[in-house]
C-alpha cells in the first residue's frame, strides 16, 4: 500500500490535528503500520513487520512550515505510533498510540488507544474490524474516540467509520469508500482509487509505482478536499501525498514519507 497523508492548515488551527494516515487512506485498505492510525483490524491482515516515517508541512512554499511528524511500526499484530504536531501560536501536541490486532478466517479486530499530551491530558480508544466477504472484496469499519477525551479544549465524539474496498482487477487496483457518521448526524463521505503497476516483468525487475486519488465531501456530496499521492518501491517505499482544496485551487499540504516493510513468515 502507497500513499502518504496530510493534515490542512483548518485542523492545526483547530488544535487537534488528525493523523495524516486518515486524510488519504480507508479503513478496509490498509495493512501496514499505518493501520494503527485507520483502522487497528489491518494489522492483523498480514505476517510482516513494518516501519513508517512520515512529514507534513503545511502551506508548502515560502510559507511553508511543519505541521506534523509522525513514526511508528508495527510487529504480528501488535503496534506503535508517536505524533507531533505544531499548531499556530507555537503550541505543541504528542499524541502515544499503541494496537493490537488478531485475525481468524479472513475476519480482523483490533483496538487502538491514543494518549494526548502537550497542554492536554487525554485518553482515547478506537475499535475495528475488516472483513474479507470475497476475494475481490472488503468490508469493515472503526469506532473511534470512545471515551470521548477532551484534547486542548475540544471533545472528540464518537464516530463511526463504515467502509468497503472493492479490487476487481486484482490486488493492485481498489476502489473504495467510506463514510464518518456520530450519533446525530452524516458528517462526510470519501471516495478513493488506488493503482499500482511495476514489479517482475520477463527475466528483469521493474520498480513498483503507485498512484492513488482521494475525493472527500460533506454530508451533502459536495467536494470538499482532494489528496493525490505518488510512491515508489516496494517492500522499501518512498512517497508524497498533496492535499488541495475541493476546488483545487493550491495546494493545502504536502507529506513525505518512507515505509519498510518485512514479511515475519519463515521460508522452509
Amino acid at each position: 500500500m502507497a500513499g502518504l497523508a496530510l493534515t490542512g492548515g483548518r485542523a492545526a488551527r483547530a488544535q487537534v490535528a488528525p493523523n495524516t494516515a486518515t486524510t488519504y487512506l480507508h479503513p478496509t485498505d490498509v495493512r501496514d503500520a499505518r493501520a494503527l492510525w485507520v483502522n487497528p483490524a489491518g494489522l492483523a491482515t498480514l505476517s510482516e513487520a513494518s516501519v513508517v516515517l512520515d512529514v507534513t508541512v503545511g502551506d508548502p512554499g515560502a510559507r511553508g512550515r511543519l505541521r506534523q511528524l509522525t513514526a511508528g511500526f508495527d510487529s504480528r499484530g501488535f503496534s506503535f505510533g508517536y505524533q507531533r504536531d505544531v499548531f499556530d501560536g507555537g503550541r505543541r501536541g504528542h499524541t502515544y498510540r499503541l494496537g493490537i490486532g488478531e485475525s481468524s478466517a479472513g475476519l480482523s479486530a483490533g483496538l487502538a488507544t491514543a494518549i494526548y499530551r502537550g497542554d492536554t491530558k487525554g485518553t482515547g480508544l478506537d475499535v475495528g474490524v475488516r472483513y474479507e466477504a470475497a476475494a475481490a472484496l472488503t468490508v469493515g469499519g472503526v469506532v473511534t474516540n470512545l471515551g470521548q477525551p477532551t484534547v486542548r479544549g475540544l471533545r472528540q465524539v464518537v464516530t463511526f467509520v463504515p467502509g468497503a474496498t472493492l479490487r476487481p482487477f486484482g490486488p493492485d487496483a481498489a476502489v473504495s469508500t467510506h463514510a464518518r457518521i456520530t450519533t446525530s448526524e452524516v458528517v462526510s463521505y470519501s471516495f478513493g482509487l488506488r493503482w499500482r503497476w511495476g514489479g517482475k516483468a520477463g527475466g528483469g525487475r521493474r520498480l513498483p509505482v503507485q498512484l492513488l486519488a482521494r475525493l472527500d465531501t460533506d454530508r451533502g456530496l459536495r467536494r470538499g478536499a482532494f489528496a493525490f499521492g505518488l510512491s515508489l518501491g516496494g517492500a522499501d517505499m518512498v512517497g508524497a501525498v498533496v492535499a488541495t482544496p475541493g476546488d483545487v485551487s493550491g495546494v493545502d499540504a504536502l507529506s513525505l514519507y518512507g515505509l519498510s516493510t518485512r514479511s515475519m513468515v519463515r521460508r522452509r
